[in-house]
Order: structure tokens, then sequence, then C-alpha cells
């Protein structure tokens, strides 16, 4: 019976743990896309009539600056939700850990070094935090400077 919970706990917490790398190489496709998105519209976003008689008129496109905002909005919601599921994840495969602590420490077998487990997990799923934080900050500052550099630009 030990044997079958050691081999489901075990099998969790590969699970949770390729779970964590799929839905991180997700979000940084994602966020890569929407940041394509969001530079392609802010480009866009802005443009001049110039007339003889007055000084260039600044035209802005709603829809392009829609489509910048909104491919921003989805861009952080999304980054956020990974996050989020990223820290539950953490804090799942620490219990996870300790449960096999236990299982082992009743067992009698050699100290099972959760602390260290408990370690590595938390390291990468911090690390899988910065990098999508990261991106996320550059998906979000950039579009917005070339969309304010457009606006201007021309001033």
């Amino acid at each position: 019976m030990k044997e079958r919970v050691n081999e489901q706990l075990s099998n969790e917490l590969r699970q949770a743990s390729r779970s964590d790398t799929t839905i991180t190489i997700i979000a940084i496709v994602v966020t890569f896309i929407l940041f394509g998105i969001a530079m392609g519209f802010a480009g866009s976003a802005v443009d001049y009539t110039y007339n003889f008689a007055t000084d260039p008129v600044l035209k802005l496109s709603v829809p392009a600056t829609a489509a910048v905002f909104v491919s921003l909005i989805v861009m952080v919601v999304i980054d956020l939700y990974t996050i989020m599921a990223l820290n539950n994840s953490k804090k799942r495969k620490a219990k996870i850990a300790e449960n096999l602590a236990r299982l082992y420490q009743e067992e009698g077998a050699v100290q099972y070094p959760v602390d260290d487990i408990v370690k590595g997990y938390q390291a990468r799923g911090n690390l899988f935090t910065a990098i999508l934080a990261a991106l996320m900050s550059m998906g979000v500052i950039l579009p917005v400077i070339m969309f304010i550099n457009q606006i201007v630009e021309e001033l």
C-alpha cells in the first residue's frame, strides 16, 4: 500500500513539474505574440496630416490604439494568471515532498532531503516567475514607449 502511495506522490511531483514547464512555455509564446501585435499596432496608431497653412495635425487611429491596449491587457492577465498558477504549484510541490518525507521516515528509509528538494522546486518556480515578470514588463513598456514616441515625434 505504501508503495502505491509513494508512486502516486512521485508521479504527482513529476506531473506538477511538467505542467509548470508547459504552462510557462505557453505563456512565453503567447506573450511574444501579443507583444508583436502591440508593437505593430503601436507603430501605426498615430499619424499626422500636413497642411501647408497649418502645423501637423495629429490623427489617432482608434482601432489601432484599442488593439494596442487590448493586447497589453490580455498579455498582463495571462502572465499574472500564470504567475499565480506557478506560485500555487510551488506550494503543492512542497506539500507533496513533505508527504514523501513522512512516508520514507515511517518506512525507516534513509533521511529524505525534503528541504533541498523543496528549495530546488522553489528556485525553479521563482526563475519561471522572474522570466514571465520580465517579459511582461518588457511587453508592456516597449509598446507604450513606442506609442508615446509616435505621438510626441512631430510635436
